[in-house]
């Protein structure tokens, strides 16, 4: 059993190597010579992944399982045959050579041989989509040092003229670039967004405690105390209450006090049935008003709120190397551009935002994302969009045939599953659900947070005043009888002890004569 796993392994070892090198060779030839049959990057991976498992299934007999699931970007069947003639049968695609941390989007070996990345997977999908083969042959922009040839621009300009040509990468529609190129549909939204500090503020002020309700929302507390007590006074004026007897300004203070005294201490007597239960329900709605309103101020007041340490001035700005970001900024904020930084990696923005070399950095809402994903938000926040770009896309010379045809596929594949499957692979995490996570101020209770609460607490006033005034007119159970006779009962025995404390003195004989008779 051992001898048989240990034969197994170096088989796999050796095949490994032998494929890997084979490959390597293969891409080779795709980026440097063209008019070798290459093996496309599109489908390198899941190629591996065949050759090697059909050398593991010499003998799987003792029990191990043999699955090295190499991650691809469509697989071998994707450039199947298909009925149209193509118009390039050979397309050579440009991709950007930029950092290492900037490698998301197009990712290059030590090689300078391209690997993959986000725009490579859709840019294979998308070839995948049409009704024609095409061999894409991936080249980086490079010179001699291996560096990038410049600014994307200048990419752009490289194939202008050309046919059966294509740039691939985190290319941002502009103007001024579809002059001389065509773009398909962008793929990836690319609005221009301003990263900066952020700062720790306590906004705190006189009136913070009313900040938990908003001003309608006081205002319907204030009439739905107004409305009780008035459902109140109707009640207890039915039951002859004597505190809702008096003259009209005494009743309409009670009108006011009465619900509001009733929740702290006990203020009079209440005579009707029905007035008990309207006060048990406006005590439970004043309980739960109070609870929420003690949860939001908290929030409020211990709240550690960030807020971006935005510039004065935009000529110490930083931008992502080779962008059209220069540009903008010279021209939106009449920058002179003698100050403005080129960084290259999101370790260089951290470094020049947190030491002060710049006040803010300016790049797509891709890369700031994918910044605040890499280092957090606890430090660094976003502004913008403060300008509403067309979005990330393919470029084209101009007048291509299958211009249109590429953009419709491209559309497809944006609406697929694979569009959310790319951008978890290679961007980390999904584009379109990202949000700034500081912690933002809590939002101030509305009217309609309570609307279920105040709706019921009206009917549960009508409905008591309807019912107390049908009691009333049937007499089937007179309302605040009971307490009437109470009182009453109440009186007479009061009385009575008066007159029995009082007749003794009145009645006491003042003498007695001789026969023991009284002399009143």
């Amino acid at each position: 059993m051992k001898h048989n796993v240990r034969i197994v392994f170096f088989v796999w070892f050796h095949a490994l190597l032998c494929v890997s090198v084979n490959a390597s060779n293969q891409e080779k030839y795709v980026q440097e010579e063209g008019d070798i049959i290459p093996l496309d990057v599109c489908a390198v991976s899941t190629y591996i992944l065949v050759m090697v498992r059909l050398v593991f299934d010499i003998d799987t007999r003792g029990g191990l399982v043999y699955d090295l699931r190499i991650p691809d970007i469509v697989g071998p069947t994707w450039n199947i045959t298909k009925p149209w003639m193509s118009p390039c049968p050979t397309l050579v695609v440009w991709v950007p050579k930029k950092a290492a941390s900037f490698a998301e989007f197009v990712k290059l070996n030590k090689d300078n041989q391209v690997k993959g990345g986000f725009s490579i997977a859709i840019f294979c999908y998308a070839l995948q989509e049409l009704p024609f083969n095409v061999r894409p042959i991936f080249k980086p922009f490079i010179n001699s040092t291996g560096q990038m040839n410049g600014t994307y621009d200048q990419l752009l300009r490289h194939i202008e003229g050309q046919t059966c040509q294509a740039v691939a990468g985190d290319i941002t529609i502009t103007g001024s670039r579809a002059q001389y190129v065509s773009f398909t549909i962008p793929y990836l939204k690319a609005d221009v967004y301003m990263l900066v500090l952020s700062t720790q503020e306590w906004k705190q002020n006189l009136w913070a405690f009313l900040k938990p309700f908003t001003t309608n929302l006081w205002i319907s507390i204030v009439c739905a105390c107004l409305f009780v007590g008035i459902g109140l006074a109707i009640l207890e004026y039915r039951a002859e209450n004597p505190k809702f007897l008096g003259p009209i300004y005494s009743q309409l203070i009670m009108i006011v006090w009465f619900p509001i005294s009733t929740f702290f201490f006990q203020d009079g007597k209440i005579l009707n049935r029905c007035s008990k239960v309207l006060l048990i329900m406006w005590l439970c709605m004043i309980f739960i008003v109070l609870q929420i309103y003690t949860a939001t101020l908290s929030s409020w007041l211990t709240l550690n709120q960030l807020n971006p340490k935005i510039p004065t001035s935009f000529e110490n700005v930083g931008y992502q190397t080779g962008s059209f970001i220069d540009n903008f900024i010279t021209q939106r904020y009449n920058s002179s551009g003698k100050n403005l930084q080129p960084l290259s990696s999101y370790q260089e923005y951290k470094n020049a935002l947190t030491s002060g070399r710049v006040d803010a950095i300016f790049d797509i809402l891709p890369h700031i994302d994918l910044f605040l994903s890499k280092y957090g938000s606890d430090d660094f926040m976003e502004i913008g969009p403060v300008n509403e770009e067309s979005g990330i896309a393919f470029a084209f010379p101009l007048n291509t045939p299958y211009l249109e045809m590429f953009s419709r596929a491209v559309i497809n594949v944006t609406e697929s599953v694979n569009m959310i499957r790319m951008k978890t692979k290679y961007l980390g995490f999904s584009m379109h659900d990202q949000t700034q996570s500081n912690q933002a101020p809590p939002q101030s209770l509305g009217v309609t947070s309570f609307i279920g609460l105040f709706t019921l607490m009206a009917i549960v006033t009508i409905f008591a005043v309807v019912v107390s005034e049908i009691l009333l007119r049937d007499g089937n159970d007179k309302v605040g009888v009971g307490q009437k006779e109470k009182l009453n009962t109440t009186n007479h025995v009061d009385v009575s002890r008066q007159l029995q404390e009082r007749l003794p003195s009145i009645r006491r004989p003042l003498n007695i004569d001789r026969k023991g008779r009284s002399i009143w």
